[in-house]
């Protein structure tokens, strides 16, 4: 298992491994939605790696590692 986990590392992340979601809001987002969209991340037992204000300011976006809680 050891030998896996070394050349995952050495090859890096799958391109597919990480999904960005935006979560809309104009001038600002809901606390409401926010938590909406996390709890349907945790349902999938996706990590949160990443939260980032979406560029037009037209919500934020969050990062999910789709590999999972157990990821490494």
């Amino acid at each position: 298992m050891s030998e896996e986990r070394d050349t995952a590392r050495q090859e890096g992340p799958t391109p597919e491994r990480y999904y960005a979601q935006l979560v809309p809001g104009d001038g600002g987002v809901s606390v409401a939605r926010l938590q909406e969209a996390m709890n349907e991340g945790a349902r999938r037992s996706w990590r949160l790696v990443g939260v980032v204000n979406e560029p037009a300011g037209e919500g934020i976006i969050l990062v999910w590692d789709q590999q999972g809680f157990i990821s490494g």
